[in-house]
């Protein structure tokens, strides 16, 4: 029997004795590039890398809920259904509700929108 959790469930004491732990943490970037691009094709290698590397970028705040590689997956085919080319505020901003569950974690994000792009789009362009 295998079971999942990702720290929302308080699992008894019994039943955590009675399981092995194994933590897995979110792959590296260029591993969440292949996961994305194999999951959502069509989505440009610009627009894939920019988007993984902002979400990389909103995994280092101090969130409820960090987005998870679903979420990843399901934030890149909305961007490829609105046919975005490239990340921007705007769009950043209207889809963030996509990759954050909770409007604390979105109000946290918001203003860090613009730097996290740019620093996105400089990491793409050096990798």
């Amino acid at each position: 029997m295998i079971l999942t959790s990702n720290s929302e469930r308080d699992l008894g004491d019994a039943l955590k004795r009675r399981c092995l732990h194994l933590h897995i943490g979110f792959p590296e970037q260029k591993l969440e590039e292949r996961i994305v691009e194999s999951r959502v094709p069509g989505i440009s290698q610009t627009l894939r890398k920019q988007m993984v590397g902002f979400i990389h970028e909103i995994r280092s705040l101090d969130l409820k809920k960090l987005p998870s590689v679903s979420e990843a997956i399901d934030w890149a085919r909305v961007l490829v259904l609105l046919q975005a080319s490239e990340l921007d505020h705007e769009i950043v901003k209207d889809t963030l509700n996509v990759l954050l569950k909770y409007e604390a974690d979105i109000e946290a994000a918001t203003p860090q929108i613009s730097s996290f792009i740019a620093k996105a789009s400089r990491q793409g362009v050096f990798s």
